[in-house]
């Protein structure tokens, strides 16, 4: 996979029977997105009591029907800053608890298609935030991923193949 420039790979991945195991309970193929956001430029310049804010989200996405699309709706994270004493050899101190939780109600829709158009959409306990619709990623997957970069920060998103087992 790390050198198919297109999506074809995770997809077939995706798209193949039990990898082992009998019928009742097989293992089978299971592809994994981590999505995050990072926002260089959400802290006052020089300030020392915050941090870049940094979304976080994971988990397994289910390949549509029509096998064309893997999507799934994910918990939102993100970072907590602790501006204790520093950590070793001077670097920043490690939060009791690296991403917080955003509250159980704030989740992030991913879709990406065969072709490689990705979406994401933020919803607050089920619901479009703002009634928006799911906004493109504006990148192309490369390398094994999608990154975005804007005025604003940087988006990326991942894909890791796995396994599951039926049952």
């Amino acid at each position: 996979m790390a050198n198919d420039a297109t999506l074809k790979s995770v997809f077939d991945y995706a798209r193949q029977g039990p990898l082992s195991g009998g019928e009742e309970f097989p293992t089978l193929p299971a592809v994994f997105v981590t999505f995050v956001e990072h926002f260089p430029n959400s802290h006052p310049p020089g300030s020392t009591g915050s941090a870049d804010l940094v979304t976080y989200a994971n988990g397994e996405v289910a390949l549509s029907p029509d096998k064309k699309t893997l999507s799934g709706e994910f918990k939102l994270w993100r970072n907590v800053f602790d501006p204790g004493s520093p950590g070793f050899f001077g670097s920043p101190p490690m939060p009791p608890d690296a991403f917080d939780d955003i509250g159980n109600n704030m989740t992030v829709s991913i879709s990406v298609s065969e072709s490689g158009q990705a979406t994401h959409q933020r919803k607050l306990k089920g619901k479009p935030v703002g009634g928006m619709p799911p906004w493109p990623l504006g990148s192309t997957y490369e390398n094994g991923l999608f990154v975005e970069k804007s005025t604003s920060g940087v988006r990326s998103l991942s894909f890791t193949l796995g396994s599951k087992t039926s049952g």
